[in-house]
């Protein structure tokens, strides 16, 4: 028998749900595995010991009477240090908010308290979910980051923390750190779950997202929160494999595993099919930066001004450039934001998902920088669905993934596509704790 730390949030609350585990010992398990592995990685800000205590008990006392409050009784969570968590401290890594307290939840943390979840404490962030980076470390190799700017989710899940952690994503980071650290998640389409009671970094492009150990806990997490549960539909997917820029902006072991990875689905069954991206991609990324540059410039102005330096250089320079970006310039960016999202709807027609790397690298040396964003900033700009799954080990040990697309609102076939490639691409390495 496994010890529960190492139960994904579906073994677990199928053990819950028959009396073979209790929310208690699965929440003490987790406990102890914080407890021996924090002071290496960094990953929490809060451990919320006493208060998730409190409530694995409470949950213990329901299940033992059948009395189950949804699909993740008993299930401990790691949120993001950018949602609210009423009376749980929330800093959003800055010192600005170093002693704020919440009286309020963030939505999203509602419906998980409402589906049965144990909110287990705050993971570390990027100040304001930016660039600049938080103290945690890859459970793959310490020297190197877990990605960001929901680096503290990543390594969480990564090591085994817990079973489920949420992020947030305006470019690449709940993928990029999801790769990074060799684990799967989600981003959903962008107003499908809501942002109310997350610090916004840029409100056009911010998404709600989480991770997990597998896609099976991706698919029930997003049921529990939506409360629409699905069945698989898929056998052999339509896969679209872009024809430029994916295949040619990573580095030379991250293209070799894609295109052995596009081998591999193709052996398994899948329908390969080359796909052409529409003209407006080639101004996307910096469509991106304007709006994001802009919208958090107009989140941060007041406070700014006020505390210029308790800001750190990177985020000081996404304020300083997003009070220089004239409103006729965002008002362009806007439009093309529109321009693609219409042409790619329309060019995935036949498709059930897109596939790329999820990252340009594997996890960089050093916790300077939390990686590249190129390769999913172009799905968030549009606010279209992505999953990553793991793909494969580089020669150095480190993780790489791939990342699968769909368009608005298909996250059912999309998680039913990442289910089969899931299974057409084994992983079972574990980072060497």
């Amino acid at each position: 028998m496994p010890e529960p730390y190492q139960l994904t949030v579906t073994e677990a609350a199928k053990r819950i749900k028959n009396d073979q585990l209790t929310s208690l010992d699965l929440l003490e398990s987790l406990l102890a595995r914080i407890e021996e592995l924090e002071p290496r990685l960094d990953a929490w800000v809060t451990v919320d010991v006493e208060g998730a205590r409190k409530v694995a008990k409470i949950l213990k006392r329901e299940a033992k009477n059948g009395d189950l409050r949804g699909l993740l009784h008993g299930i401990p969570v790691g949120i993001k240090d950018i949602y609210d968590t009423m009376g749980l401290k929330t800093t959003m890594g800055s010192p600005i908010y170093a002693d704020h307290v919440p009286d309020r939840d963030a939505v999203i943390v509602t419906k998980l308290r409402e589906a049965g979840a144990v909110i287990l404490g705050k993971t570390e962030t990027t100040e304001f979910a930016y660039l600049d980076p938080a103290p945690t470390r890859n459970p793959w190799n310490t020297g190197h980051t877990p990605g960001g700017s929901s680096s503290g989710s990543a390594a969480a899940i990564a090591a085994k923390m817990c079973p489920l952690a949420f992020g947030t994503q305006t470019g690449g980071s709940v993928m990029r750190p999801a790769s990074f650290c060799g684990v799967a998640a989600i981003k959903p389409t962008h107003d499908l779950l809501s942002r109310e009671g997350i610090y916004p970094q840029s409100w056009s492009l911010d998404h709600v997202g989480f991770m997990a150990r597998s896609v099976e806990d991706l698919k029930l997490t997003l049921g529990a929160l939506t409360g629409v549960e699905t069945q698989p539909r898929i056998r052999k997917p339509r896969i679209g494999i872009p024809t430029a820029y994916f295949n040619e902006a990573g580095t030379e072991e991250v293209t070799r595993n894609y295109e052995e990875t596009v081998k591999r689905l193709r052996s398994a069954g899948a329908e390969i099919i080359d796909f052409n991206l529409p003209a407006s991609f080639r101004v996307v990324h910096s469509a991106h930066r304007v709006i994001m540059f802009a919208e958090a410039a107009a989140v941060h102005e007041a406070k700014f001004r006020e505390t210029p330096t308790l800001y750190r250089p990177n985020m000081q320079g996404e304020v300083y450039s997003g009070l220089l970006i004239p409103s006729s310039t965002y008002l362009h960016a806007q439009r093309i934001r529109g321009r693609f999202r219409e042409e790619m709807t329309a060019s995935m027609g036949g498709l059930d998902a897109l596939l790329t790397p999820t990252a340009p690298t594997t996890a960089l040396k050093g916790l300077a920088s939390t990686g590249d964003a190129a390769f999913n900033a172009p799905w968030s700009f549009a606010g279209f669905p992505t999953v990553t799954i793991p793909s494969g080990l580089a020669g150095d040990g480190l993780p790489l993934g791939v990342q699968l697309i769909a368009k608005p609102y298909e996250e059912a076939k999309l998680l039913d596509v990442a289910a089969w490639c899931e299974s057409a691409l084994p992983f079972d390495a574990e980072p060497p704790l």
